[in-house]
C-alpha cells in the first residue's frame, strides 16, 4: 500500500512538474509573442509614416507640376503686362478671373481707368516662374518678368521685375487656383560682367 501511495505521489509529482514546465514555457512563449507584436507594431508605424511622407512628397511634386497652376500664372502675367492702347482698359477685366477681389482692387486702383492719349505698349519678353509649397494648400511663386515698355513707338530698356505670388484653392477639392497675394519685390535693370 505504501508502495502504491509512493507511486501515485511520484506520478503526481512528475505530472505536476510537466504541467509547471508547460505553463512556464507557455508564459515565456506568450511574453515572446508580446514582444514580437510590439516590434511589429513599431515597424508598422514606421512604415505608415514613410508612406505618408511619400504620399505628401508625391502630392507636392504633382501639385508643383500641375499645368493649370502654371497656366494661371502665365495667363495672369500676360493679361496684366502685355498691353497696348487698344486693350489697356479691358486687361483689368481680363485679370479678374485669376485673382481675388482684394488683389484685383489693389491692381486696378481707385477711380476709373482711362486709356492714355499717348501711344503706349508693354510687352513681356521673358517669364520665369519658380514654385514651392509647404502644406499643399498654398502655392508660393517667385516670378521674374522681363518687359519692354514703348512710348510713341520708342522702346525703352528691358526691365526685370520680380514678384512674389501666393495661390490658394477657393473651393477645396476643385482644381482651381487663384492668386490671393501679389507683391512686387523690385524692378531690376539687367547687369552682366560678361562683355
Amino acid at each position: 500500500m505504501q508502495n502504491k501511495t509512493m507511486t501515485i505521489l511520484i506520478t503526481s509529482f512528475i505530472f505536476n512538474l510537466i504541467f509547471i514546465i508547460a505553463i512556464t514555457g507557455g508564459i515565456l512563449n506568450f511574453q515572446s509573442k508580446n514582444q514580437q507584436i510590439k516590434t511589429l507594431t513599431l515597424a508598422n508605424e514606421s512604415l505608415n509614416q514613410k508612406v505618408s511622407q511619400y504620399d505628401a512628397n508625391n502630392k507636392t511634386d504633382t501639385l508643383l507640376n500641375t499645368q493649370k497652376i502654371k497656366n494661371n500664372i502665365s495667363d495672369f502675367i500676360n493679361a496684366e503686362f502685355n498691353y497696348t492702347n487698344a486693350n489697356y482698359i479691358s486687361r483689368s477685366e481680363n485679370i479678374k478671373k485669376y485673382v481675388t477681389d482684394d488683389v484685383y482692387n489693389a491692381l486696378k486702383g481707385a477711380g476709373d481707368i482711362e486709356t492714355p492719349k499717348t501711344k503706349i505698349q508693354d510687352e513681356v519678353k521673358n517669364l520665369n516662374v519658380y514654385l514651392t509649397t509647404n502644406d499643399n494648400k498654398t502655392i508660393k511663386a517667385l516670378v521674374n518678368i522681363t518687359t519692354v515698355y514703348s512710348v510713341q513707338g520708342i522702346k525703352g530698356k528691358a526691365i526685370n521685375q520680380i514678384y512674389e505670388l501666393e495661390l490658394t484653392q477657393p473651393d477645396q477639392g476643385k482644381d482651381t487656383w487663384i492668386i490671393n497675394k501679389y507683391t512686387l519685390m523690385g524692378n531690376f535693370s539687367p547687369y552682366s560682367t560678361n562683355q
